[in-house]
């Protein structure tokens, strides 16, 4: 988004995210929500939005915003429900199948999982990638003024987007998981009613 404060490979995604809100959705949950910027402009299509992240550090530092509460706290540690979850570049923070059942616990019936996360590359996957190099660095040098964000922990993704699909079969039957530019990947569930 033009306004964005700043811009990068997750932020990126921000305008996808905002795409899958469904209309009914009142309440929120942006898991690693660092300094809450996707968690501010969820405020604007729900009502209530719950930013989690387990760094202090950075939710300390965030502007604050109508509707929008951010806290320390572990999204495997929430037992409340949410009409849309969102999360970007943090399930490959946690063991997979973990992860992916406490966000399938969170989601209410009838609601919504928005995924943007990292896959682990095997060296037949650069293959297939080179085509997209041009595009992705074209995207970095067209926002290379505004390149940023906060300060947050960074980890390798360890599973493949082989493993990624399997997981999300196993425990998000009918999820749709799709690579993505910048060595993304998105997954979108509905939690049936």
């Amino acid at each position: 988004m033009p306004t964005d404060p700043y811009w990068n490979h997750n932020t990126h995604y921000h305008p996808w995210i905002l795409e899958q809100v469904p209309e009914h959705a009142r309440t929120a949950l942006d898991i690693g929500c660092g300094d809450g910027l996707l968690a501010r402009k969820l405020a604007t299509r729900c009502d209530a939005v719950l930013g989690v992240d387990l760094d202090g550090h950075v939710i300390a530092d965030a502007p604050v915003a109508p509707n929008v509460h951010l806290e320390k706290a572990d999204f495997r540690d929430l037992d409340d429900t949410f009409d849309l979850v969102t999360t970007v570049a943090t399930l490959h923070h946690v063991p997979l199948g973990e992860g992916m059942a406490a966000l399938r616990d969170l989601v209410a019936p009838g609601g919504t999982l928005v995924v943007v996360g990292l896959w682990k590359m095997r060296p037949v996957d650069y293959l297939t990638y080179l085509p997209a190099l041009p595009l992705i660095w074209a995207r970095d040098r067209r926002h290379r003024r505004c390149l940023g964000g906060p300060e947050v922990s960074l980890r390798a993704p360890r599973e493949t987007i082989a493993e990624i699909r399997a997981a999300a079969a196993d425990h998000l039957p009918g999820a749709v998981v799709r690579r993505g530019l910048m060595w993304r990947y998105t997954l979108l569930w509905h939690r049936p009613r």
